[in-house]
């Protein structure tokens, strides 16, 4: 006579959102975060535009060194942020990131009030002048907000077979905030306030955020997975 097996039957998977590292409120909070950087990340990028293009002319030259500078910053940030977030995942390091995002937008503002014209005038040719000033404008500020995608990600995941989930749902979001971010800053923001004045706001926003990823961390921190 043949034994029959008996099975076990599988219990039902939980809901994704039961699934994550952290709760509702948190999780609201970080997929914010993921579309409202999004925004500023290319928001920024027009503005850059703007500030350069009076400098330097609007041709091709001007366009594939913002481009590629925009891009150069990113893939750092996202490569930095994905070791660093494995050290410190928590919304203290969303906070670190805004703040001093903030703090070099706050520095560009400064320097958009005469500063760039005099280091464009301290270097020798024009391409040279062109990448350094695009270099000074894009490349910091998008590193450290570069940084946020893959935090995003290590503060959301819970369980390892969620990763393609929430990573391709995280990036689809943040597509999603840099699309908004070209159109509304190109089509309505440059032309309503000027560029300072939306580098002042983006500042003046990512502080506040930042403020609300405080205290995020000290009501919710979340957890150091193995």
């Amino acid at each position: 006579m043949t034994a029959t097996a008996t099975r076990t039957p599988t219990a039902p998977a939980a809901p994704l959102h039961r699934r994550l590292a952290v709760g509702i409120g948190p999780a609201v909070l970080v997929v914010t975060d993921v579309v409202t950087l999004g925004f500023v990340t290319l928001g920024f990028e027009m503005v850059a535009s703007r500030i350069l293009t009076p400098l330097f002319g609007s041709g091709i030259y001007t366009w594939a060194t913002i481009i590629s500078i925009v891009v150069a910053g990113l893939m750092a940030g996202y490569f930095l942020g994905g070791i660093v977030a494995d050290r410190m995942p928590g919304f203290g390091l969303a906070a670190a990131i805004k703040f001093v995002a903030a703090a070099y937008l706050l520095a560009v503002f400064v320097l958009t009030a005469g500063g760039l014209e005099t280091i464009i005038d301290a270097v020798d040719g024009e391409i040279a002048a062109l990448f350094v000033s695009g270099f000074i404008v894009c490349f910091p500020p998008l590193v450290v907000l570069g940084m946020y995608a893959p935090l995003s990600v290590r503060l959301l995941l819970g369980d390892p077979t969620d990763a393609g989930k929430i990573s391709g749902g995280l990036f689809a979001i943040s597509s999603f905030g840099n699309i908004t971010g070209i159109l509304v800053t190109t089509f309505f923001l440059i032309p309503s306030m000027g560029t300072r004045t939306i580098t002042i706001g983006f500042a003046i926003y990512l502080i506040a955020s930042g403020v609300v990823s405080v205290v995020a961390a000290l009501v919710s921190p979340a957890p150091i997975r193995d």
